[in-house]
């Protein structure tokens, strides 16, 4: 074949019949593949940066609440660390106010047991003195009697009670008279009440004889018939009349104690000798002599616990 027939040569091929007018129609592009996915894409990153945004928000929030929260716990803390201090100082302060008081508190002990010593010492020296007294006015006195129930005379004077104790020793039996007499007073005390008669004797032994012979006589006497103001001319009631030892108020007191002592435990005797208060339970005992107080407990603690051996001792026999 010559050059000029290459075209047709060229154009003679499988797809020879297509028209050459046939051109393939483009597409839509809303429906392009392309566009789908860039509309996919601009929707994918639009949902991410909302996303996002809310996130930030709420990180902001969050970040923003913490702050304030972390700004409040550190405020708190810090008052909680000035508490503590202001509360640490307190306390030293009161461990020193404690320690002041401990070493006060010490030091007043050892003052007390100082005075307590000082104090027992005092009172055995004022008991000691107080004996020494009671002493000498037993010793002042040792010739006295009192004699007590009396009543009282109007206009009375020293020679009606001499008359008095004069009767008296005449009818127990002893020949006493105003010789014999030193003094004779009634004590102090309230008005309306038959005062104690004090009656001073020249000799012990005439106040001695007296007390001897007052004891026998009411000892042979019945108790209507004892000595009282009958006896010695005094109208009106009856009154027995008590003579005895002039005593001190406190072994007046004393005595009185004995004789309730004497008729709680049923001792049968307690009298008074020149001063000396006398205890005996029965007759042919040993008579006791009690200085104080203290040998009346005494007597009682012995006299409960022999009560108690004797109670004893009858259990035994009954259960034998």
């Amino acid at each position: 074949m010559s050059d000029s027939d290459i075209p047709q040569t060229i154009s003679s091929s499988p797809y020879e019949n297509v028209s050459k007018d046939r051109y393939k129609r483009t597409r839509c592009q809303a429906f392009s593949p392309g566009s789908e996915l860039q509309d996919f894409k601009q929707e994918i990153l639009e949902m991410l940066n909302t996303w996002k945004a809310e996130q930030q928000a709420i990180f902001s929030k969050f970040s923003q609440d913490q702050c304030s929260c972390l700004s409040k716990l550190v405020s708190e803390v810090a008052e909680l660390k000035a508490q503590n201090k202001a509360i640490q100082k307190s306390n030293q302060e009161i461990e020193k106010t404690i320690s002041f008081i401990t070493n006060q508190y010490d030091d007043l002990i050892l003052q007390v047991g100082s005075l307590k010593k000082e104090n027992m010492i005092y009172r055995n020296c004022i008991h000691t003195l107080e004996t020494k007294i009671e002493d000498l006015q037993q010793f002042s006195r040792p010739s006295c009697v009192e004699i007590r129930n009396v009543p009282v005379k109007d206009k009375e004077s020293a020679v009606d009670l001499a008359a008095i104790v004069t009767r008296i020793s005449k009818i127990v039996g002893e020949s006493i008279d105003g010789q014999n007499i030193r003094d004779v007073y009634r004590l102090p005390g309230k008005p309306g009440i038959a005062r104690p008669v004090v009656a001073e004797f020249t000799t012990v032994q005439a106040k001695n004889s007296l007390l001897t012979s007052v004891r026998s006589f009411n000892n042979k006497q019945q108790k209507e018939t004892r000595l009282s103001t009958l006896n010695i001319g005094i109208p009106g009631d009856r009154r027995p009349i008590y003579v005895g030892d002039y005593l001190p108020a406190s072994s007046k007191k004393l005595f009185f104690e004995a004789r309730e002592f004497a008729k709680q435990m049923n001792y049968k005797f307690c009298w008074t000798n020149n001063g000396i208060i006398l205890l005996r339970e029965r007759e042919g005992a040993k008579r006791i002599l009690v200085k104080s107080e203290q040998t009346l407990r005494d007597l009682a603690q012995v006299n409960q616990a022999a009560g108690a051996v004797q109670v004893h001792k009858d259990n035994v026999q009954v259960n034998q």
